[in-house]
């Protein structure tokens, strides 16, 4: 199964080593900003339980073509 999610990452803050943006879950809708990739990724952690939950069955198959 997948779960999606949208990042806006800030392109400026990257060229000094910064990461800046804004995460959001797809199903939900719910949206975190983040300064770091651990935040991302504590955030996606977080909430993939509640984007599986909601993500209709049978759908991750037919995007793999089965």
């Amino acid at each position: 199964m997948f779960v999606s999610y949208v990042l806006r990452v800030r392109p400026d803050g990257l060229l000094d080593g910064q990461f800046k943006g804004v995460v959001e879950a797809v199903a939900t809708g719910q949206r975190y900003a983040v300064r770091s990739v651990d935040e991302l990724l504590a955030f996606v952690l977080e909430t993939a339980g509640d984007e599986a939950a909601r993500k209709r069955p049978g759908v991750a198959e037919a995007e793999l073509g089965r």
